[in-house]
């Protein structure tokens, strides 16, 4: 399965090296000033798939102290750089309720006229439901507020699995009781030797299954983050962990699955073995392959297939060749796949460029 045996530690090393690079890394970070932490870190509005339909969603990204789990001496995952997003200092409840409000107020108008259905995505670089980071009375703020809005469908919130317990699905559902709620949890990938000694995660499979089932018992779905090609895995080595993720994950019947290719952020083991040609980002051929192979008509009728790759058709996240022409065919066949749920979308006619035969023939060197 591995493609860089050179590359291989164990988790003990693995675990020191990430936490060395992220202590450097933070002589970076800054703490913002009042009026920025009274901001969101962005927001917007764009098309995008619902379970039963194409509607748009309205993304909010807090800023708030960063994921407990990257701060702790477990050092965080290999891939994540979003902690140098965040503030040094604690961010006050007040400060996050204003950021929420403040995006929540501008978009409301556009929202309620338009004749879309929404799903609204709250992202804060950690897990909204761990109360060190979002406290009890934010949470609920947020939620009561949402609830008042009858074009918001859906909600998708994140959140590590230690964090999910039954007393807070209780609370989500008496906010939240007319709309479909989603817990998007970063699994990665089924298997726990690649999830915790590669990617350092943190995260049992037989764990999230427990919370999985607890989700199922009191009606709350599951969204679940694939993490494509991590470090250590070649072209094929990822695709067949991403097909064998996504299959025995719509077995157990997650509500959606969100597929993130991996791109190189500031701050982590992936960027610096990057930066020594230690490691490429994925090929959209590879991603296209996996997808194809993994699902069929059958399984998208149950559980929702998404991607929406960050830097994409960059050198720092998954491309093919560079070339515009080649890089806009394929983020643009994906974008059709995911919003319309149909796996032709793949194949469509667009752009054939001449890097597929130096895939073919190298994929499984990379």
């Amino acid at each position: 399965m591995n493609g860089n045996k050179d590359l291989l530690v164990d988790r003990t090393s693995l675990i020191e090296k990430i936490y060395s690079i992220k202590q450097n890394a933070q002589k970076r970070r800054t703490n913002y000033r009042e009026g920025q932490l009274n901001r969101p870190v962005s927001f917007w509005i764009k098309e995008d798939r619902l379970i039963s339909e194409i509607g748009k969603d309205f993304t909010i990204i807090l800023r708030t102290r960063g994921c407990s789990w990257a701060l702790s001496e477990h050092g965080g995952c290999s891939m994540c750089g979003y902690y140098l997003d965040a503030n040094k200092k604690d961010v006050s409840a007040t400060q996050i309720i204003n950021q929420f409000d403040h995006a929540f107020d501008d978009k409301i108008n556009e929202i309620t006229q338009d004749s879309n259905n929404f799903i609204l995505k709250i992202f804060n670089s950690g897990s909204f439901l761990d109360e060190i980071e979002i406290p009890k009375n934010v949470r609920n703020y947020i939620l009561e507020k949402i609830s008042k809005v009858e074009k918001i469908k859906e909600i998708v919130i994140e959140s590590r699995v230690e964090y999910i317990t039954s007393e807070k699905l209780v609370e989500i559902n008496q906010f939240l009781d007319n709309k479909h709620i989603e817990i998007a949890v970063g699994l990665e990938t089924v298997n726990d030797y690649i999830r915790n000694c590669y990617i350092n995660k943190g995260v049992l499979f037989k764990d999230f299954k427990n919370v999985l089932n607890l989700c199922k018992d009191h009606g709350v779905g599951v969204k679940v983050y694939l993490l494509f090609k991590p470090l250590f895995l070649n072209e094929q080595a990822a695709i067949d962990d991403c097909i064998n993720s996504i299959q025995t994950l719509i077995s157990l019947g997650v509500n959606s699955i969100s597929i993130n290719p991996m791109n190189i952020q500031k701050g982590t083991l992936v960027e610096q073995l990057w930066s020594q040609n230690r490691y490429k980002p994925p090929w959209f051929y590879s991603l296209f392959k996996c997808l194809k192979k993994s699902v069929n008509g059958k399984d998208l009728e149950k559980t929702r297939l998404l991607c929406d790759p960050s830097g994409a058709g960059t050198k720092r996240g998954i491309h093919n060749c560079l070339k515009r022409e080649c890089e806009s065919s394929a983020k643009e066949r994906l974008k059709h796949f995911v919003l319309s749920q149909d796996l032709s979308e793949l194949d469509r006619n667009g752009y054939e460029c001449t890097c597929k035969k130096k895939y073919t023939l190298k994929k499984v060197f990379y």
